[in-house]
């Protein structure tokens, strides 16, 4: 018996598939794809969002992706709210029968070839770029730069922008640490992040200064209770003591109800994660705003990162040592801010919170020094987003995203437009902004 097909593989080959592209349903229809939909890494269907013709008429929603038709009744998924909007099952085999055909969905069926065996018929050009690309070959680089720094610049903006929101409901030391949770739960965890810090902010600001460390892991629900768990050891059941000790008395919602997926390597376990909240916590209360905008004030870009992260790593040994309370120690330590974490949280954090917090204070030499410094930081790591743009808009361009600016505004070209329409170049606002080919 053949091994199993990974769904991820099938996941992938749709999301390859081209603007065009006609494949005959398992009833004998016609499908044709304007867009296979967003990629969703998150629970619910595998793509939102997809736009497709059935028959010629417009067939827009969300596509589930198994290895076999019958998945979906293992799965759950009839019963779920979440797959209502299911348009169209892609499947590698069909397993229908009399037996499970009244459990699975009314949506079209699509038996999906491997790739290169025959999977549908492209209508349109088969060369797998976006259509603004043949403009942005146009741009010379340091005019794609420009164009992608102001790209980025908008994008921190509206970030700012929802930031100052945050800041004028909540004040900005909650808003600092609900921006800082939110970031740290990408990409599994984030709404479980974000729950948590919605609990944290019933706190007082005395309170979250004095324990914010214990009251983020009591209100997590990952800190073990110390004495009845016995699988702690040593350094561990120490630790897990100390905080259960300081978050009892003062717990508010007891630590239930949060459920944290565990789908990354361990070294991103969700101990370590919020391990990382807790540091930031305990080193930038209170006052987050005020303190980082003094460290804006040091320098180069390279220089304020040294900084923050020489200011983060203290008193972490027990983290850069383990994934869990209950974990051997680590063979070789992983330091639980590395240069690339340090960096992802500047500008994905630091950057939107101060920019917001200089609007707030009217501090206009504080909001030109950000952008400065956002316009001058070097590349972050790359991201599946930022890959996955550089190979459809910017095709056999190397080297010629310079800076976490330009990368962010490849990040918002795509929230803004590709994902907005779920990749139809068709509709996109951007294409049809440049001036037309002759």
């Amino acid at each position: 018996m053949p091994a199993r097909e990974p769904e991820l593989a099938i996941q992938k080959q749709w999301s390859e598939v081209r603007r065009g592209t006609v494949f005959t349903l398992l009833n004998g229809a016609s499908l044709r794809v304007l867009s296979p939909g967003r990629w969703n890494r998150m629970p619910g269907p595998d793509f939102r969002g997809a736009k497709l013709e059935l028959n010629g008429a417009d067939l827009r929603g969300d596509v589930e992706v198994h290895t076999k038709t019958s998945d979906w009744i293992s799965h759950g998924h009839g019963v779920d709210p979440m797959y209502e909007n299911v348009v169209l099952h892609v499947v590698r085999r069909d397993d229908t029968s009399p037996g499970n055909v009244a459990f699975l969905p009314e949506s079209a069926v699509l038996v999906l070839p491997e790739a290169g065996a025959g999977d549908g018929e492209a209508e349109t050009n088969k060369t797998p770029h976006a259509a603004c690309a043949a403009h942005f070959a146009k741009m010379t680089p340091d005019e794609l730069e420009t164009f992608l720094c102001d790209a980025g610049a908008d994008r921190l903006k509206l970030r700012a922008a929802e930031r100052l929101r945050m800041m004028i409901s909540a004040g900005t030391t909650k808003a600092f640490l609900s921006a800082v949770a939110e970031q740290l739960g990408v990409p599994d965890n984030r709404e479980v992040f974000r729950t948590l810090a919605e609990r944290l902010r019933e706190y007082q600001e005395d309170e979250l200064t004095a324990h914010f460390e214990a009251l983020a892991w009591g209100e997590s629900g990952l800190l073990p209770d110390p004495a009845a768990d016995k699988r702690l050891t040593g350094d561990g059941r120490a630790l897990a003591s100390a905080w259960w000790d300081e978050w009892w008395p003062l717990r508010k919602n007891g630590g239930e109800g949060l459920f944290f997926k565990r789908t990354c390597r361990p070294l991103n376990s969700p101990e370590r994660r919020l391990a990382m909240l807790g540091a930031v916590g305990r080193t930038f209360l209170p006052d987050p705003c005020g303190q980082l905008a003094g460290i804006l004030k040091r320098g180069s870009a390279d220089l304020i990162l040294e900084t923050i992260q020489d200011r983060l790593s203290g008193g972490e040994a027990f983290w850069d040592a383990h994934t869990s309370f209950r974990s051997a120690e680590l063979k070789h330590h992983a330091a639980l801010f590395g240069r690339p974490r340090v960096e992802s949280l500047f500008a994905d954090v630091v950057l939107p919170i101060l920019a917001a917090y200089a609007k707030l204070v009217h501090d206009d030499a504080l909001e030109s020094r950000v952008f400065e410094l956002f316009r001058t930081m070097p590349p972050l790591q790359s991201n599946l987003v930022v890959r996955r743009m550089q190979a459809l808009c910017l095709p056999g361009r190397k080297n010629v995203v310079k800076s976490a600016a330009a990368q962010q505004g490849l990040i918002h070209l795509y929230k803004t437009h590709c994902e907005a329409q779920a990749g139809d170049c068709g509709a996109c606002r951007l294409r049809h902004s440049f001036a037309p080919e002759p």
